[in-house]
């Protein structure tokens, strides 16, 4: 409103009372933008209908997973920081089950690709991350991944500290992304996309 009065009456305003006017709009301006910035701050997640940005993952034992090895499968990725893995068990334990429910054939379609931030791991410590994901790996019986340079942390937006849930398609498209705890009936919303795009519906 300050702008259009100026620009309105701008013949008949000294040049002085101007540049105030105009001031006191930019300084308006300024102030919206540090208000909002907090919240664009907080806001997790890379988003959903949106390319799967480049990503590179390796299990303990030296096995390695690249967004383009995974082209022409469904994928599903649970990531999460080594504290918090006992939150999601439940919501795991149910994306296993949808697994083991499928056809031999079928289950060539869909990567599970759990992921642990070890970001923080360093020389000689990160000798002793891969020992554990080699041992939870077993425990699980599903080969667990480390996210070592952080860059899928940062890529996609995932929130620390927080069970981070992708699906991404076929075609190499986000479809789903999720942060926090998982009820039964966002897990049922998980199965069911699973099953969609895995029969190619």
């Amino acid at each position: 409103m300050r702008m259009i009065l100026l620009r309105r009456h701008r013949k008949n305003f000294p040049l002085r009372q101007r540049v105030r006017a105009a001031q006191g709009f930019f300084a308006e301006i300024i102030g919206i933008v540090f208000i909002l910035l907090p919240v664009l701050a907080s806001a997790g997640g890379i988003g959903t209908g949106v390319k799967a940005p480049f990503f590179r993952v390796k299990s303990g034992a030296g096995e390695e997973v690249t967004l383009d090895s995974t082209r022409g499968r469904v994928v599903a990725i649970v990531y999460e920081t080594k504290d918090v893995v006992e939150k999601s068990r439940n919501l795991k334990r149910e994306l296993n089950r949808c697994y083991d429910e499928l056809s031999f054939d079928l289950r060539k379609s869909i990567l599970r690709l759990p992921v642990i931030n070890c970001s923080s791991a360093f020389w000689p410590i990160t000798e002793i991350w891969k020992s554990k994901l080699r041992e939870n790996s077993a425990k699980e019986g599903l080969t667990l991944y480390g996210d070592w340079d952080g860059s899928i942390f940062s890529k996609y937006k995932m929130k620390d500290n927080e069970t981070n849930v992708v699906i991404i398609d076929k075609k190499g498209i986000i479809r789903y992304f999720e942060q926090g705890k998982f009820g039964d009936d966002e897990i049922y919303r998980i199965k069911s996309l699973l099953t969609e795009l895995i029969y190619g519906k």
